[in-house]
């Protein structure tokens, strides 16, 4: 693989050694996973949201009881720690 060479400020480059010691990754390795190689990110968010809209029918009732299940109390309780309630 081909290496390249970039110029950085003094203390941009030493705040990204600092942050990227506390990580445990060296400096490259840490720009590569902050980085997207998501494209999809370059779209407007609109586009992405495009397929999502009317996937939920906001006219219905919400059910009054709803079936606990081990997944839905741990998220309940991690929403609870944030100061969130259901209703």
């Amino acid at each position: 693989m081909r290496e390249h060479f970039i110029s950085l400020p003094e203390d941009v480059y030493c705040h990204l050694l600092a942050v990227a010691e506390t990580e445990g990754v060296t400096p490259a390795d840490w720009i590569a996973a902050h980085l997207s190689s998501d494209v999809d990110q370059q779209r407007p968010l609109a586009v992405l949201l495009s397929d999502l809209i009317g996937s939920i029918n906001s006219q219905t009732e919400t059910p009054s009881s709803y079936e606990k299940t081990v997944f839905g109390e741990a998220i309940a309780s991690k929403l609870a720690k944030q100061g969130i309630r259901r209703p």
